[in-house]
C-alpha cells in the first residue's frame, strides 16, 4: 500500500493520479494502515503542499472505495484522526493544509451510515465548532469554509436526533458562530439550509430561536449586489425559508419585517420585504397569523389607501388577501363572530365600509373596493362576511348618487366585488370536484351553499343597480364600459352550490341582447364595441347555446350577401373584417367550458369545440353561398376565407394552451380529425371533375378548380389560402397517425387514386388513370394546373414517415413536376408553376426523391443535369435552383453536382445574370422547405455552401475580363452571403470584404442592399479592414446616397438608408484622425441626403450627420 501512496505523491498529471488511486482501491485492505503510510506527507515536518496532496489522495480513495471494504474499526480510526486535524487546526500549522479535503473525507465517511457511529457525528461537529473559537474562519478560502458547512449540513441531515440528544444548544451555538462573519453567497446558501433544517426539525427553544433568528435575519434583505456568484433570487428564497421554518420565529419576524417596511428603503428592498411578509403569512399557523393580523393590517392600510407606487399597493393588497386566505382555511362556526377569520375580515371590512359612506374620503373608495375584493376572494366565509357587512349599505347608497363621477366610481367598486365573488365561488367549486375526504366535502358544500344564500339575498338590489345604469341615457363611455362589464358578471353569476344561474332567463337574455346590440352598432365608440365583444366571449364559452342561438346568428346577419366594389365598398369590407375578427375573439380565443344542454346527436368532436365548430360552419356556408351566387366578390370572399384560417389558428393555439394546463381532451372517435371537415368542405366547393377537351389526354378525366358565377374561376390566391388551411390542419397537434384524414382515406381505399390527386372529390375516386393525368400538366388546362397548389399543400403538411401511405411514386412525381415547370406551353398562373417547383422540393428534401433510381438506372438529378445541358432556358435554370435548394437543405449527395453546374453556367452570355440571381433561392427562407413542414434543414449547409461557392466565384470575379461575368459573380456572391449567419461572415471577413464592397456598385438593387447589409454585419468586428478600404467605403456609400434631380441615385430608398447606416457606423469603429480628414466631404453629401425626397432617408441622414458632427468635439 505504501507504494500506492508514493506513486500518487510522485504523479504530476491527473491521469497518473487517477491510475494510482485505482490501483490502491483494488487492494482489499486499502484502508488499513493508510494513515500510517501517509504519515510522512501529512504530519510532522511535511510541507503544506505535500500535506494537501496526501489528503487529496485519501479523499479520492475514500470516494472510490467500496464501503464494504472498510471495517467499522478502520472507519472509526479515520474519523477520529480527521476530526482531530480539524479541532487542532487553530494550534497546529500543518493541520491547516488540506482542510477542505479533510472535510470532504469526513462527509464521505459519514455517508457510510451502516458503519458510521452516531457519536462520531457529535465528535466531528464539536471539532468544526472549535475552529471559530481559535481563529477567524474568514482566514480560510471560501472553498474550505464551504466544505466545512456542507459537512455540518450532511451530519444534520443524517444524524439530527443524535446531535440534538448529545449537543443540545451547543450545536445551535456552533452554527451561529460559523455564521458570524460569513459573507460568501455560496457559503450563505448552505448556512440558510442548515438554519431551515434546525427550524423545521430541531424543535428549538425560545432562546435558541432568538439566537438563530438574529444570526440569519441580519442578512435580510439580500440584494443582488451582495450575491454576485449566486442568483440573488435563490438566496432570497433560502433566507425566507429560514424565518418561515418555525412558528416561534413569528414574534421576531413580523416585528422585524414590519419595521423594515416602515423604514425608508429602496423599491427592490421593499418588494423583498413584501414577499417575505406574504411568505410568513402563508406558512405560519393560523393562531400565529391571527395574533398579528390586525397589526399587519394597521401597517399596510395606509400604504394601500395613500400609496403612489402601484406595485407597492398591489403587493400590500396581496398581503392582506394572504392573511384572509390563511385565516379562512380553518373550519369555523359561521354563527360565532369571535373566530379568528371573523375578527380580521370583519374589522377590515367595517373600516372599508365606513370609508365608502364618508364623503370626505371619496379618494379612498376604489382602493377600499380592492381591499374588499381580496377579502371576498379569500374564502366563501370571507365573501359572506363582506356581503353581509357592505352590500346592504352599498345598495342603499346607489340610490343617493347624483353626479356622473360618483356613479362611475360606484359601478367600478361594485364590479370589483362581483368579480371577486364570482372567482371565489368558481375556485371553491373546482376544489369540490377534487378527491376530498367526506367530511371536507360536507363542510365545503355547506359553506358554498351559505355563501350563495347570502349573496342571493341581494340579487334584486344588484339587478336594479346594473339594469338601472344600463338604461341611463348617459353617453359617457367609461361608465357604460363599466356597466357592460358588471352586467356580464351578473349574467355569468351562478349559485355555485347547485350551478343554477343567478339571473332569470329573461334577465340573462336582456344582458345578452344589450351586448349584441352594442357590439354590432357601428355608431358606438370603438371602446364600447370592443368591451362588448370581450364580454360576449366570456359568456359564450360558458353558455355555448346562447352563443349559437343569439350571438352567432346576430353577427352572421350583419354580413352582407355581396359588396358593390364598383361603387366603392371599402367601408363594407372593413366592417366585414371587423365582424370576422370579433367572432374569432368571441368563439376561438378560448375553448368551450361547457357542453350544450342538449348535446348534438352523433357528434364526433369534443364539447370544447362547440363554439369553434358552430362559427366555422356558418362562415363556410357564407363563403359557399357567396361563391355560388355572387360574382366579382373576390376581396370579400378572401376576407371570409382569411377569417376561417385565423379562427383555426387562434382556436388551435387556445386548445394547445388548455392542454398545457392539464385540461386534456379525448375525441369520442380517435380516428376522427376535429378539423378535417373544414378542409374537405372547402376542397369540395373549390374542386370539380372535368374531361380533357383537347391534347393527348383527351377525353380522360382530371380534377381542376371550379367555376363560380358567370364563368369566373376561383383566383389562385384564394386556392393558395385554402391550401394553407389544409397544411395547417395536417401539421396541427391534433393530427395523429390514426386521424390523419388524408392518409386514413388512402389506407381505407387502396384501389383508388391517392387523395393527393383526387383532392377529396367523390367522382374522381373512381376515375382510372386520374393519378397519371393529374401529374401531366404540360399544356394545361389552367384550372388543372391550379389544382397542383392544393396537392402541394397536402404534401407539405405530411410527416416524413408518411412516404408509403401517400400512395405516390415520389421520384416519378418529382420528375413530372420538373417537366411541367420547364414546359413553355403549360398554360398556368405563376402560383401554379411555383407550386410545381415546391412539390418537387418537398419530394426531394422530405421524401428522398433523388435516392430512388428510375428504370433506366438514372437518378432524378441526372435528369435535371441533362435538361440543363441539352435544353437550357430561364425556366430550366429556375428549376435547377429550386432543386439545388431542396437538396442543399438536406445535403443530399447530388448537392455538389447541382451547385457546381449553377456556378459553371454563370459565364453563360445569355442566361448568366438570371442564374446568378437564382443563387438567392439556395438559402432564402422558404414557405415550404422549413421545419414546420417537417423538412430537413441541416445547420452545416451554410458552411458547406460557402466552401463550395465563394472561393470559385471570387476567383472567377478576379480573373475574368468580361464585365457581365464579373457582375454576375458579384450578384451570385451577394445572393449566397445575404442569408449566411453572422459567424460565417465574420470568420471570413478578410476574404469577402472587398468583394462585398464591390457588390454595392452592381446594377442590381437586391445585390446592392444585400452587400450593404453584409457590410453592416462585418464592420464592427473588423475595423482594420474598414480603415484599409475607408475611401472606397465612403465613396461608394455617398454615390448611393447622392440623389438629386440632376444626378439621381442608382439605389432605392431602402438602399440609400442602408448606405447612410454604413456611414453612421464609421465613427464608432474607425480612428478619429482618419475620419476628420474626410469629414467635410461626408458632411457635404449628408447635406444632400437631407434634401432627399424620402422622409425615411432624410431621418436617417439627420442621425448620421449628428454622429459625424460630433467628431469635431472628439477632435477638440
Amino acid at each position: 500500500m505504501a507504494s500506492g501512496v508514493v506513486e500518487f505523491m510522485a504523479a504530476e498529471t491527473e491521469a497518473d493520479k487517477s491510475a494510482a488511486v485505482e490501483r490502491m482501491v483494488a487492494n482489499p485492505q486499502v484502508i488499513t494502515g493508510i494513515i500510517t503510510d501517509l504519515g510522512p506527507y501529512i504530519d510532522g515536518e511535511a510541507s503544506m503542499v505535500d500535506c494537501q496532496k496526501g489528503l487529496e489522495f485519501l479523499l479520492l480513495v475514500l470516494q472510490r472505495v467500496d464501503p464494504e471494504q472498510i471495517s467499522r474499526h478502520d472507519l472509526s480510526i479515520l474519523v477520529e484522526y480527521l476530526a482531530k486535524r480539524i479541532s487542532e487546526a487553530g494550534d497546529v500549522q500543518i493541520y491547516r493544509a488540506g482542510l477542505q479535503e479533510v472535510a470532504k473525507s469526513l462527509m464521505t465517511l459519514s455517508q457510510m451510515t451502516k458503519k458510521f457511529l452516531k457519536p462520531h457525528a457529535t465528535l466531528i461537529s464539536e471539532a468544526v465548532f472549535e475552529l471559530p473559537e481559535k481563529m477567524t474562519l474568514r482566514d480560510f478560502p471560501i472553498a474550505t469554509r464551504l466544505s466545512l458547512l456542507e459537512l455540518l449540513q450532511c451530519l444534520l441531515d443524517l444524524y439530527l436526533p443524535a446531535l440534538k440528544r448529545s449537543m443540545g444548544p451547543k450545536f445551535v451555538d456552533g452554527v451561529v458562530s460559523m455564521a458570524s462573519l460569513e459573507k460568501s453567497p455560496s457559503c450563505l446558501a448552505i448556512l440558510f439550509k442548515v438554519f431551515e433544517k434546525l427550524g423545521l426539525e430541531w424543535d428549538p427553544s425560545p432562546s435558541e430561536c432568538e439566537e438563530m433568528f438574529g444570526s440569519f435575519f441580519r442578512y435580510f434583505p439580500i440584494t443582488p449586489s451582495s450575491a454576485t456568484n449566486l442568483p440573488a433570487n435563490d438566496l432570497k428564497f433560502l433566507l425566507q425559508n429560514c424565518f418561515k421554518s418555525n412558528n416561534n420565529y413569528a414574534e421576531l419576524a413580523f416585528d422585524a419585517i414590519l419595521e423594515k417596511l416602515d423604514s425608508d428603503v429602496s423599491a427592490n428592498v421593499k418588494n423583498d420585504v413584501f414577499d417575505a411578509l406574504c411568505g410568513c403569512i402563508e406558512t405560519y399557523s393560523i393562531p400565529v397569523v391571527s395574533r398579528y393580523s390586525l397589526k399587519i393590517w394597521d401597517s399596510l392600510k395606509w400604504e394601500i389607501w395613500n400609496g403612489e407606487n402601484e406595485d407597492f399597493v398591489n403587493r400590500a393588497l396581496v398581503t392582506v388577501g394572504a392573511i384572509a386566505k390563511s385565516l379562512g382555511k380553518q373550519r369555523v362556526d359561521w354563527n360565532d363572530p369571535s373566530n379568528e377569520c371573523s375578527k380580521f375580515i370583519g374589522h377590515v371590512a367595517k373600516e372599508c365600509n365606513e370609508i365608502l359612506h364618508d364623503d370626505s374620503k371619496k379618494r379612498f373608495i376604489l382602493r377600499s373596493g380592492r381591499i374588499l375584493s381580496k377579502l371576498v376572494m379569500s374564502s366563501p366565509y370571507g365573501s359572506t362576511l363582506v356581503t353581509r357587512i357592505c352590500l346592504p349599505g352599498l345598495i342603499t347608497l346607489s340610490q343617493a348618487l347624483t353626479t356622473l363621477s360618483e356613479k362611475t366610481r360606484f359601478i367600478e367598486l361594485m364590479n370589483l366585488i362581483l368579480e371577486a365573488h364570482f372567482e371565489c365561488g368558481k375556485l371553491e367549486y373546482m376544489v369540490l370536484q377534487q378527491d376530498l375526504q367526506p367530511e371536507d366535502v360536507e363542510y365545503r358544500s355547506r359553506c358554498l351553499a351559505a355563501m350563495d344564500d347570502s349573496f342571493g339575498n341581494f340579487r334584486e338590489g344588484l339587478v336594479e343597480i346594473y339594469f338601472g345604469s344600463m338604461s341611463d341615457a348617459s353617453s359617457d363611455v367609461p361608465i357604460r364600459k363599466l356597466t357592460i362589464k358588471g352586467l356580464t358578471f351578473l349574467a355569468r353569476m351562478i349559485t355555485f352550490s347547485n350551478q343554477e344561474p343567478l339571473l332569470s332567463e329573461f334577465e340573462r337574455g336582456t344582458v345578452l341582447s344589450k351586448l349584441n346590440e352594442t357590439a354590432l352598432d357601428f355608431n358606438q365608440a370603438v371602446e364600447l364595441r370592443e368591451v362588448s365583444v370581450s364580454c360576449l366571449g366570456s359568456i359564450s364559452v360558458e353558455d355555448p347555446q346562447a352563443f349559437i342561438q343569439f350571438t352567432l346568428s346576430n353577427f352572421m346577419s350583419m354580413f352582407p350577401d355581396a359588396l358593390d366594389f364598383k361603387a366603392g365598398a371599402e367601408s363594407g369590407l372593413s366592417r366585414a373584417i371587423w365582424l370576422l375578427d370579433s367572432l374569432i375573439d368571441i368563439a376561438c380565443t378560448s375553448t368551450c367550458k361547457a357542453e350544450l344542454p342538449k348535446p348534438i346527436p352523433n357528434v364526433k368532436t369534443h364539447w370544447k369545440f362547440r363554439l369553434f365548430d358552430a362559427m366555422q360552419a356558418e362562415l363556410i356556408e357564407k363563403l359557399v353561398e357567396s361563391i355560388s351566387k355572387h360574382s366579382n366578390q373576390q376581396p370579400y370572399q378572401m376576407a371570409v376565407l382569411a377569417g376561417i384560417y385565423r379562427a383555426l389558428e387562434t382556436f388551435d393555439k387556445a386548445l394547445l394552451y388548455d392542454e398545457s394546463l392539464g385540461n386534456k381532451w379525448e375525441s369520442p372517435d380517435p380516428t376522427f380529425h376535429p378539423y378535417a371537415w373544414i378542409v374537405t368542405n372547402l376542397f369540395r366547393r373549390c374542386i370539380g371533375l372535368f374531361q380533357h377537351q383537347e391534347g393527348p389526354l383527351k377525353p380522360s378525366w382530371y380534377v381542376g378548380i371550379n367555376d363560380v358565377v358567370d364563368g369566373e374561376v376561383l383566383d389562385d390566391a384564394f386556392v393558395t389560402l385554402i391550401g394553407t388551411i389544409a397544411t395547417y390542419v395536417l401539421r396541427s397537434h391534433t393530427t395523429s397517425d390514426k386521424n390523419n384524414f388524408l392518409l386514413k382515406a388512402n389506407d381505407e381505399h387502396p384501389e383508388e387514386p391517392s387523395r393527393i390527386w383526387t383532392l377529396f372529390n367523390f367522382g374522381a375516386h373512381t376515375r382510372s388513370g386520374l393519378a397519371a393525368s393529374q401529374q401531366h400538366l404540360r399544356g394545361g388546362p389552367p384550372r388543372k394546373c391550379s389544382s397542383i397548389i392544393l396537392s402541394t399543400a397536402l404534401v407539405a403538411g405530411l410527416r416524413k414517415d408518411a412516404r408509403e401511405r401517400m400512395k405516390i411514386q415520389v421520384h416519378e412525381t418529382a420528375k413530372s413536376m420538373i417537366l411541367n415547370a420547364i414546359d413553355m406551353e403549360t398554360k398556368c398562373s405563376r402560383e401554379a408553376r411555383t407550386s410545381m417547383l415546391q412539390l418537387m422540393q418537398l419530394l426531394v428534401n422530405k421524401f428522398g426523391a433523388d435516392r430512388t433510381k428510375f428504370e433506366d438506372g438514372k437518378y432524378l438529378h441526372d435528369i435535371m443535369i441533362e435538361l440543363v445541358t441539352t435544353a437550357p432556358s430561364p425556366r430550366v435554370y429556375q428549376t435547377l435552383a429550386y432543386f439545388s435548394a431542396a437538396a442543399l437543405a438536406a445535403y443530399e449527395p447530388c448537392t455538389t453536382q447541382l451547385i457546381t453546374l449553377m456556378m459553371e453556367r454563370i459565364s453563360d452570355p445569355k442566361y448568366g445574370r438570371k442564374i446568378a440571381q437564382s443563387f438567392s433561392i439556395l438559402l432564402a427562407p422558404s414557405p415550404v422547405i422549413n421545419e414546420a413542414n417537417f423538412c430537413t434543414l441541416r445547420p452545416l449547409r451554410f458552411g458547406r455552401l460557402y466552401s463550395l461557392t465563394v472561393d470559385y466565384l471570387v476567383n472567377v470575379w478576379r480573373s475574368s475580363g468580361d464585365r457581365e461575368v464579373k457582375e454576375s459573380c458579384l450578384i451570385a456572391l451577394g445572393s449566397v452571403l445575404r442569408y449566411m449567419p453572422a459567424k460565417n461572415l465574420q470568420d471570413n471577413a478578410a476574404q469577402i470584404f472587398s468583394v462585398v464592397l464591390a457588390g454595392t456598385d452592381v446594377a442590381d438593387n437586391s445585390t446592392k442592399e444585400a452587400c450593404m447589409n453584409i457590410m453592416i454585419v462585418l464592420m464592427p468586428g473588423n475595423p482594420s479592414l474598414v480603415e484599409e478600404h475607408l475611401d472606397s467605403v465612403i465613396n461608394r456609400m455617398t454615390e448611393r446616397t447622392h440623389n438629386t434631380y440632376d444626378c439621381p441615385s442608382d439605389a432605392t430608398v431602402e438602399g440609400r438608408c442602408k448606405a447612410l447606416e454604413v456611414l453612421a457606423i464609421l465613427p464608432s469603429i474607425v480612428r478619429t484622425e482618419l475620419l476628420i480628414k474626410r469629414r467635410n466631404r461626408v458632411m457635404k453629401e449628408l447635406d444632400v441626403a437631407l434634401d432627399d425626397c424620402s422622409r425615411e432617408v432624410r431621418a436617417r441622414a439627420d442621425k448620421s450627420k449628428m454622429i459625424w458632427f460630433n467628431l469635431v468635439t472628439i477632435e477638440a
